[in-house]
């Protein structure tokens, strides 16, 4: 791997000027073994719902967008290579988008019903960090405009 701050901070510069920088040759070297690609809102969507009617598993859409990738990529090349697909997070951290791929209603309804919904559909249990968020009283109630984001913030917490 080729490893040198000059050249790493030379490809961040690109991106930052350019939004988007060209890897080195050396650099591609390295990526002989490695796939890229990218699923769809739609793509992703269907692989939670695919994923699900096979084997009553729901799958966040970060690891959708892995699975479906995988999929693609086994179609368009008739490789078969056993493969083990990570799951990256939890489905209930995006519970309106999985609800949504799975054909649920999700509109004007409540994140927490979704969690609950979710919960019941899955057949697992609503994580802690999310009940504990449930429950969690409300601290902060300021709003502002984007712009006034740092502002806000520095204010809050007394930086000025």
């Amino acid at each position: 791997a080729e490893e040198n701050a000059e050249v790493n901070a030379e490809l961040m510069r690109q991106l930052k000027e350019q939004g988007f920088y060209t890897i080195t040759e050396q650099m591609k070297k390295g990526l002989t073994d490695f796939v890229g690609g990218y699923a769809t809102e739609q793509q992703t969507f269907d692989t939670i719902r695919r994923v699900y009617e096979q084997s009553g598993y729901v799958i966040d859409t970060h690891t959708a967008v892995e699975a479906s990738v995988c999929h693609q990529y086994k179609e368009e090349t008739g490789d078969d290579t056993f493969t083990v697909v990570v799951s990256t997070a939890s489905p209930y951290k995006f519970t309106r988008s999985v609800m949504k791929a799975l054909g649920q209603e999700t509109d004007g309804v409540d994140d927490f019903i979704l969690a609950d919904r979710l919960s019941e559909y899955s057949g697992t249990k609503i994580p802690k960090a999310v009940e504990e968020i449930r429950n969690a009283s409300v601290r902060h109630t300021r709003v502002c405009d984007k712009e006034k984001m740092l502002e806000t913030v520095s204010d809050i917490l007394n930086l000025r």
